[in-house]
């Protein structure tokens, strides 16, 4: 009998800067963004309603693609291994005052999981100037859970 993993994820790569504008980061890691504006452009919701005021940053966004049977912590070290090969723009990005992360959406799919990240791995990370951002979901966020 085959064993399924007690969670799920999602893992997005985000850029933020105060200033500059973000178009850069399609060219630089040959992605399409999910969500991407400007710094001083009117705000609008995901699904394009306007919104009030202006984005006060810069802001884009993309999903990446992960193996349904990969493990999250195989999966963290793949995507530091490929951003490493884009350090320099990393670099030049976090040194203008930007700022780059992984967004990653944790469901459980029991009462109880986790996962270990290596201080090497996190040192990887440290090094690139990504930051790791987890949201946790549990059973009970679930959008029909009573």
């Amino acid at each position: 009998m085959e064993e399924t993993r007690p969670y799920r994820f999602k893992i997005s790569l985000r850029f933020r800067h105060p200033k500059m504008g973000l178009s850069g980061c399609s060219s630089e890691f040959g992605l399409v963004p999910t969500r991407q504006w400007s710094v001083g452009q009117e705000r609008t919701s995901p699904r394009g309603k306007p919104l009030e005021g202006l984005w006060e940053e810069s802001y884009w966004t993309t999903s990446l693609e992960i193996d349904p049977d990969e493990a999250i912590e195989i999966a963290l070290v793949r995507i530091a291994q490929w951003l490493s090969r884009h350090e320099s723009f990393l670099s030049t990005h976090n040194i203008s005052g930007g700022s780059a992360g992984l967004f990653i959406g944790f469901f459980l799919e029991g009462f109880n999981s986790g996962f270990l990240l290596e201080p090497s791995l996190l040192a990887q990370y440290t090094l690139l100037g990504v930051a790791l951002e987890f949201d946790l979901y549990g059973l009970c966020d679930a959008p029909d859970a009573p």
